[in-house]
This record gives structure tokens, sequence and C-alpha cells, in this order.
């Protein structure tokens, strides 16, 4: 009579514990997280930048540390960045030699690659959201690169240069 009882009872825990795991999970698929223009935004001296347009703020003394190896005072003076469609963020900034790709985790943006773009930098540096890709342009001598999460691929073509210093 005992083992009965309690086979019944281990039968209806098991059960019960099986169908709550098989709740129905709702899924979105085919997001695309992508800006449709970068953000350019301007430090303060403590290297807090905020986007009030994406609801996005960081600091970003970790980013000019990993560029000169001193984020004592912020000397960084404009941050670009913009989000591709897996959402991850390609972040860098004038004079910078590489692109940051962060991963947003919570609470925090993981760096997912450095991707290294040259030795001396881009002085004026442009993010745009392109199809399948996030472009890197250098406004000064219009090269251009095609950034991808985990690799950067540099452009044959240059673009015409339309600023004039």
């Amino acid at each position: 009579m005992k083992s009965t009882i309690y086979s019944y009872v281990v039968s209806v825990v098991l059960s019960a514990t099986l169908f709550m795991g098989c709740k129905p999970t709702m899924v979105i698929k085919k997001v695309d997280y992508s800006q449709s223009i970068e953000s350019v935004l301007t430090p303060d001296e403590n290297g807090l930048v905020k986007d009030v347009e994406h609801g996005l703020t960081f600091n970003i003394k970790p980013l000019q540390y990993a560029e000169t190896q001193d984020s004592s005072k912020v000397t960084t003076k404009q941050i670009r960045y913009i989000r591709g469609q897996e959402g991850y963020y390609y972040i860098t900034a004038p004079n910078y030699k590489n692109v940051y790709v962060m991963n947003p985790e919570k609470g925090k943006l993981t760096l997912k690659k450095k991707l290294s773009i040259s030795e001396n930098g881009i002085e004026k540096p442009a993010l745009n959201q392109r199809a399948s890709y996030v472009q890197l342009l250098n406004r000064t001598s219009g090269q251009s690169w095609k950034l991808l999460p985990d690799k950067i691929q540099k452009n044959n073509s240059q673009i015409v240069k339309r600023e004039r210093n």
C-alpha cells in the first residue's frame, strides 16, 4: 500500500514538473538591431557618454586606455558608435587605431573583437550602416572598410572625397 501511494506521488510530481517545463515560449525571429546612423558623443570630464536618443550610457576610459595606455584624464574628445544588425556596438574615435566590437550584456559592454585599422589611426572616422555590414570611412582620404563582428576588410574602391579641410 505504501509503495502504491509513493509511486502515485512520484508520478504526480514528475508529471507536474514536466508540464511546467513545457510552457510555450514566444520567439521573434529575424530581428534587426541596427541603427541607421552613427551616434557622435562627447565624453564629460569623467569619461561618461550619454546617448539619450538610443538609451545608452557608458564610460570611455577603458577604450581610451586600450588605445593610449593612459586613463588618468580624459583625452578622447569624441566617440563614434553604431549598432550593427546582430546587436554588436562598433565604437571608435578620431585617431584611434582600432574599432572595438562590443557585445551588450546585462549592465555592461564586453569586448568581442578589436579590429585593427592602421598604425596611425584615422583622423576623421565615420560609421555607416550598410545592408549586411557596418562601413568604416576615413573622411580625409576616402578609404573605407567593411566591418563584421569578427573581421575587417578593406574596400578596394575609394569613396570620392567630399570634405574640404
